[in-house]
């Protein structure tokens, strides 16, 4: 079959057009895996550890939650975590100071033990109510857990939690922490107790580290 001169003109700008169009999309693509190459690199950079250096739990769920908080104007974390401890039958202090950011203040919550029970208080920031759940994991508070839910006109934006060695003895006694949206929050302690993953404090010694689909090395 031949073609004429006017027709194979077309056919040519037709397989420039298709070309061009061909192109495009790949450059398309190419910007959208760049686009979620850098939102990995981000999550990696901003969630992997908080703002006192403790390894994230599971990584999605946090990001999550922070973003949902973040959308709702509120930026909160658990920045620095210290314990003030007298050895048992001695006087002083057996306190641990945990300092807390809501947006832009940074506030101090104190919490005295005289065992494992749980300690539980609140605190009011800048129009955030801030309820504080704390244990210790055994009689020299090594480690430490502790909740923290951040309300504004009696609805829960997020939970957040840590578990902190302050003596760290071997490479399972590491810092973690874990935020939730509120419809995931957990107890402090799970009804089956401490080794309960439905609870905070179990989730954190039973739950593998996950960040993204990978593991945290």
């Amino acid at each position: 079959m031949a073609f004429s001169l006017h027709r194979k003109e077309e056919i040519e700008v037709y397989m420039k057009d298709a070309k061009f169009l061909i192109i495009t999309l790949l450059a398309v693509a190419a910007m959208s895996l760049s686009a979620c190459a850098k939102k990995d690199s981000e999550f990696a950079a901003r969630y992997q550890r908080n703002k006192m250096g403790a390894k994230v739990v599971d990584g999605p769920k946090t990001q999550a939650a922070g973003e949902q908080a973040a959308a709702q104007g509120l930026e909160a974390d658990v920045v620095n975590v210290t314990r003030h401890w007298t050895p048992e039958g001695q006087p002083g202090p057996r306190v641990v100071v945990s300092t807390i950011l809501v947006n832009n203040q940074e506030v101090p919550v104190t919490t005295a033990h005289t065992g494992t029970e749980q300690v539980n208080g609140r605190v009011d920031i800048a129009g955030y109510v801030v309820a504080f759940h704390a244990m210790c994991g055994n009689a020299t508070c090594n480690p430490y857990y502790a909740t923290m839910e951040v309300y504004q006109n009696n609805r829960m934006l997020i939970q957040e939690g840590v578990r902190v060695f302050f003596d760290k003895q071997t490479p399972a006694d590491e810092d973690r922490y874990q935020w939730f949206k509120p419809e995931e929050s957990l107890p402090l302690v799970g009804a089956g107790g401490v080794s309960d993953p439905s609870g905070m404090v179990g989730y954190f010694n039973t739950t593998q580290a996950v960040i993204g689909s990978g593991r945290i090395k």
